[in-house]
């Protein structure tokens, strides 16, 4: 059986800590869940159009995307220090983007 290495937080890359909730949530909300998803977004759509694909297929693509950078905002609000508003906020449009992902991709709307 493998033993689960622990990476101190030293050792963590840029995505690891903002999956783990350690970047700030305005940090998190708005530059990776963002302007990152922007760009990921252009690069799965401009993808899926060199390959032919469904246009549909850009949902598909993009749902790990989604559910990352879901976990780590919501990780983010839970550890954020400021007004309890911002981080119910946070947590309300990552819930909302969700139910608006699945339904992209259940109704391809």
């Amino acid at each position: 059986m493998a033993k689960k290495r622990k990476i101190s937080k030293k050792n963590k890359n840029y995505f690891m800590k903002f999956f783990d909730g350690e970047l700030s949530l305005p940090h998190s909300y708005w530059l990776v869940g963002v302007l990152y998803s922007i760009g990921v977004a252009i690069l799965i759509t401009m993808f899926s159009i060199m390959m032919s694909l469904p246009s549909r297929t850009d949902n598909v693509l993009l749902l790990p995307w989604i559910i990352f950078t879901s976990i780590g905002i919501w990780r983010s609000s839970d550890n954020y220090k400021g007004p309890k508003f911002w981080s119910i906020l946070a947590k309300i449009a990552v819930v909302i983007g969700l139910i608006q992902s699945v339904g992209y991709v259940l109704l391809g709307v």
